[in-house]
C-alpha cells in the first residue's frame, strides 16, 4: 500500500506534466511561423518538440562535445546552486531521484521508494550494484553521510530544505529511511534537483570541509556513467566513460564540456563542427538551424517564467492598486512576438501552465487594458499630476539580456496608464546583490527574473510563504501558507492540485509577483545523435548522455 501509494503519485506527476508537453497543431516550426498570440483561455497551449529523433544503427564509441557557457565552481556537486557545472555532475554522480526532462522525478540511485501514510518517514531502496570510480561500493551509509552533511552544514544549498527531516536511519546497505517531522510529498521530487548528489563517505569524511576537500578541486570520485579526466580552466572539462556504471556502460567513449561564454561564438563553434550540441540557439541563427538538416532542433519549455515580483514592504508598490494597475499594463501576446518571436509563450498562470496537473488556468492574470489601469488607480484615490502620471518613481531592476526589452515595453505601456517605471540595468552579478528579501522596502521597488519553479507546485511557498529566503517580495499572507502546507502534506494528487490551485488564486489576487512570458528556447544538436536527454522522458535524466550515440550513416 506504502509503496503503491508513492510509485503512484509518481507515475501521475509524470503523466500530468508529459500530457502538458504533447505537440500542439498550432505550435510554429520555425521562427518565421511563431506561436499564435494567446489569449488568457488557452495559456495552457502545449509546446511542439519541432523535430524527430535519429533512427538507425548504433554506433558505439566517439566523442561528444556539449557547449557549456561557463567554469564550474567547484567539482563538489552538493555545496552550492552552479548552473555551469550541472550537466557535468548529472553525468558524474548521482542521486536518490533525478529529475528527466518533464522535470519529473525518475529513480536514481534509489530504485524505489516507499512514503508512509502520514508521509513522514520516506524509505528509499537502493540499487545493489553501485559502486564509486575507485571500486568502492556506494551504498546507504554514503547517503546517510551525505544528507547528515548537508542538514548540519547552513552554507550547503540544500540545507534549508533538510529541516523538515528530523533524521536518517541505515537500516541495511541498501535501504535508507528519512524520518520526518514535517510531511512534505515534494520532498522526492526536489532531492533530484540541486545540491543533492551523493559523495563518497571514504574521500570526504577526514575532518574537513567540503569545499577544502582536494576531490571538490582536481580529483573528484564520482559514481556516475562518466569519469573525470581533465579540467582546463577557461577551455574544457573532459570525462571519459565509466565501464563498470551500474546503469549500464555508456556508448560514447568521451564527453568533453566545452566552455564558450559568448553564445553566437558557441553557434558558431557548432557550425564550424567544434561543437555537436548547444542547449540555446541564439535568435540570429534559429531561422538558419531550423533549415539546415545537418542539425536536430528541439523546442524546450521550462517551468522558469519571465516574471515581475514587487518588493513587498516598500510604501509605494506596496499598495495593491499599483500593482493592479501595473499588471493591466502587462500585453504578453506584445512581448512575446517582439521580444522573442513567439518562441516564449504568454504565462497567464500563477504556476506554471506546463504543470498541467496542478496549474489554475482559471483565475489567472488580467490581459492588457490601458483605461482599466487607470481606473484602478482613479478608485484607489490616486489623481493625474500636471504631466498625467498617477504614480511616479517607481524603479524596476533588470539585468542585461532579453528582460530589458520586455521591460521597456512594460514601461511604455506604464506611462499610457499614468505610471512612471524607471528601468534600472545592471550586470547580472551587481543585480544579484542587490535583489533579496528587504524588510526596510528601500532597496528596491519592483524587479524582474526568471528562475526554476519546479520540480514540484512546493515550490510555491519556497517563492512566495512567508519567511523563505526565496521570497525576494516578502509576501505573507497566512492563508496562502497554510493552503501550501496542505498541499506538500496531502498524499492524494488531485486533492494536492487542489490545494495548489487556491493558493494560485490569492496569488492572482494579492500579486506579490507577475509572471509574464514561460521560459522556452531551441536546443540544437547533430542529426546523427540519438538518445538525447530530451528524449528520456521517464527514462534518463535530465542533461544526462549514458544512452546518447551516434547513428550510422
Amino acid at each position: 500500500m506504502k509503496k503503491l501509494m508513492a510509485s503512484i503519485l509518481v507515475v501521475l506527476m509524470i503523466a500530468a506534466l508529459a500530457a502538458g508537453c504533447r505537440p500542439a497543431t498550432n505550435a510554429p516550426g520555425n521562427s518565421q511561423n511563431p506561436v499564435e498570440s494567446q489569449a488568457p483561455a488557452v495559456s495552457n497551449v502545449p509546446i511542439e518538440v519541432s523535430s524527430t529523433p535519429a533512427t538507425g544503427d548504433i554506433v558505439e564509441g566517439g566523442t561528444l562535445i556539449v557547449r557549456e557557457a561557463g567554469d564550474p565552481m567547484s567539482f563538489c556537486p552538493s555545496t552550492a546552486a552552479d548552473d555551469y557545472a550541472y550537466a557535468m555532475m548529472q553525468n558524474m554522480f548521482n542521486r536518490l531521484t533525478k529529475l528527466d526532462n518533464s522535470k519529473s522525478p525518475i529513480p536514481d540511485a534509489a530504485e524505489s521508494w516507499d512514503v508512509s501514510e502520514d508521509a513522514l518517514t520516506i524509505t528509499f531502496n537502493l540499487k545493489k550494484n553501485m559502486h564509486w570510480w575507485d571500486g568502492e561500493a556506494l551504498d546507504a551509509d554514503d547517503v546517510k553521510y551525505t544528507f547528515d552533511y548537508i542538514k548540519e552544514n547552513p552554507t550547503c544549498y540544500f540545507s534549508s530544505s533538510m529541516e523538515i527531516v528530523d533524521s536518517i536511519e541505515v537500516v541495511d546497505p541498501y535501504t535508507v529511511v528519512f524520518h520526518m517531522n514535517t510531511a512534505d510529498m515534494s520532498f522526492v521530487a526536489r532531492i533530484g534537483w540541486y545540491g543533492t548528489f551523493i559523495l563518497p563517505e571514504h574521500i570526504y569524511n577526514n575532518g574537513q570541509p567540503w569545499e577544502e576537500n582536494e576531490a571538490s578541486k582536481t580529483k573528484p570520485v564520482g559514481s556516475g556513467p562518466f569519469m573525470f579526466e581533465s579540467y582546463k580552466q577557461g577551455e574544457n572539462t573532459t570525462l571519459v566513460k565509466n565501464p563498470n556504471y551500474h546503469d549500464g556502460v555508456p556508448y560514447l567513449d568521451k564527453l568533453i564540456f566545452a566552455i564558450i561564454p559568448d553564445d553566437t561564438t558557441a553557434i558558431q563553434a557548432m557550425i564550424n563542427g567544434e561543437v555537436d550540441t548547444i542547449s540555446m540557439i541564439p535568435d540570429a541563427f534559429l531561422d538558419q538551424m531550423l533549415a539546415d538538416p545537418n542539425y536536430r532542433c528541439d523546442r524546450n519549455i521550462y517551468p522558469s517564467p519571465w516574471r515581475y515580483i514587487f518588493n513587498m514592504n516598500n510604501s509605494i508598490v506596496g499598495d495593491v492598486a499599483v500593482r493592479k494597475a501595473i499588471a493591466l499594463c502587462v500585453d504578453r501576446n506584445d512581448m512575446s512576438q517582439k521580444v522573442t518571436s513567439g518562441v516564449m509563450p504568454p504565462e497567464w498562470c500563477a504556476y506554471p501552465a506546463i504543470a498541467a496537473w496542478c496549474a489554475n488556468t482559471e483565475d489567472i492574470y488580467p490581459d492588457v487594458d490601458i483605461e482599466a489601469a487607470r481606473k484602478v488607480l482613479e478608485d484607489a484615490g490616486y489623481t493625474a499630476d500636471a504631466d498625467g502620471y498617477y504614480v511616479r518613481g517607481i524603479t524596476v531592476d533588470c539585468f542585461e539580456g532579453q528582460l530589458v526589452d520586455m521591460t521597456k515595453l512594460l514601461v511604455a505601456n506604464c506611462q499610457k496608464a499614468g505610471i512612471e517605471l524607471i528601468l534600472q540595468v545592471s550586470e547580472f552579478n551587481a543585480w544579484a546583490e542587490k535583489i533579496g528579501p528587504d524588510p526596510s522596502g528601500e532597496g528596491w521597488m519592483m524587479e524582474c527574473q526568471g528562475g526554476f519553479m519546479g520540480p514540484d507546485p512546493a515550490a510555491l511557498a519556497s517563492r512566495y510563504g512567508t519567511g523563505s529566503g526565496s521570497n525576494y517580495a516578502s509576501y505573507s499572507n497566512p492563508e496562502f501558507d497554510e493552503l501550501c502546507k496542505l498541499g506538500a502534506a496531502e498524499g492524494d494528487t488531485e486533492k494536492r492540485a487542489e490545494y495548489y490551485r487556491k493558493a494560485q488564486k490569492i496569488l492572482i489576487e494579492d500579486l506579490p509577483a507577475i509572471n509574464v512570458l514561460g521560459w522556452a528556447g531551441y536546443e540544437a544538436s547533430r542529426s546523427d545523435l540519438a538518445n538525447l536527454p530530451i528524449d528520456g522522458e521517464g527514462k534518463w535524466g535530465w542533461n544526462e548522455y549514458t544512452f546518447t550515440h551516434y547513428v550510422a550513416p
